[in-house]
């Protein structure tokens, strides 16, 4: 038995070492690296019966092994959740495509009815799709509004090789998986006391054209808020008469697109100088890691102590 769990042990470190080199080599493509991350749970119960059976005898008495055995035990009964395809399941709901249309020649937009096990969202959260079991479930941030009638809208752009092909194989009637919602990048989290100022960049905008949606049932209630949105043209940019749309009824939230093609990049001074004196400010941001990294240095500079930084930064292939 040593020896099995010696070799078994010595293969699992080399899928252990692939995994590593898929998660920091983002040329490899999602399928591949989708089959080497659902091995996980098995190169976890590998070690982990390589631990207990090369470990002496006396070790699981002390203190430090009884913990060992805990977080084996419970890593183990997660791992084989995992494996049966239990994590999850209690959110996926089915559904179907209702619409499909393409406002960009990069970006798709999504409409799905979903059955009555969807227990609906909050504006800003994300869900994981399956239009292919074969494909397996991608993460999209939802781009609506809860309506109540269980519909939801999601925006993808072609960013890899999945989103790449997606647009051609959409059509309306097509099945559809959804499990979620998760984050907690969403309105109800908003801090009144707080100065509001939100970012979105590019694709980045999905949460908060949630946010602006679900406003509009209240807009005298709504937070004032200054939105910038950054994209790289603002005259061929699909999204920014929707922003102009639902933020002409919204007379607290100010709305500034950046087109960099235009030459309006979004720096910090720009939000400094708005800052009013004593007041803190909350940042919401959605879009590229660059321009999140910069933001923060500059107003870390700027406004030390004074700010806090909310960033939807999952990064999912």
């Amino acid at each position: 038995v040593r020896a099995l769990s010696k070799d078994m042990a010595e293969w699992g470190i080399y899928v252990l070492l692939a995994g590593v080199v898929r998660a920091l080599w983002k040329r490899v493509p999602y399928r591949p690296g989708r089959w080497l991350h659902q091995a996980m749970p098995v190169l976890y119960l590998t070690l982990a019966f390589h631990a207990v059976t090369w470990a002496p005898t006396d070790y699981w008495t002390q203190p430090l092994g009884a913990l060992l055995a805990l977080l084996i035990v419970a890593g183990a009964y997660g791992s084989v959740l995992a494996l049966v395809g239990s994590i999850g399941r209690k959110r996926q709901v089915a559904g179907t495509v209702v619409a499909v249309d393409h406002p960009a020649p990069d970006v798709v937009g999504v409409r799905c009815r979903l059955e009555a096990g969807w227990r609906g969202h909050r504006p800003g959260q994300f869900a994981f799709i399956t239009l292919d079991p074969g494909e397996g479930a991608h993460p999209f941030t939802i781009a609506s509004a809860d309506r109540g009638d269980r519909t939801v809208d999601f925006k993808i752009k072609a960013l890899g090789d999945y989103t790449r092909g997606l647009a051609g194989r959409l059509r309306a009637g097509q099945a559809v998986k959804v499990e979620g919602p998760y984050g907690r990048f969403h309105i109800a989290r908003l801090d009144p006391r707080a100065r509001q100022v939100w970012i979105a960049g590019g694709i980045g905008v999905t949460p908060f054209l949630a946010w602006l949606e679900s406003l509009q049932a209240d807009a005298a209630g709504a937070p004032a808020a200054d939105l910038h949105y950054c994209t790289r043209d603002r005259d061929g940019d699909p999204f920014v008469a929707r922003l102009e749309s639902l933020c002409a009824s919204l007379p607290g939230v100010r709305l500034k697109i950046h087109g960099a093609r235009q030459g309006e990049v979004l720096e910090a001074k720009e939000i400094v100088a708005a800052q009013e004196r004593g007041r803190r400010a909350e940042i919401w941001f959605c879009g590229p890691r660059g321009l999140a990294e910069k933001l923060k240095q500059e107003l870390h500079d700027a406004l030390p102590g004074r700010f806090s930084f909310h960033q939807e930064a999952f990064e999912m292939r």
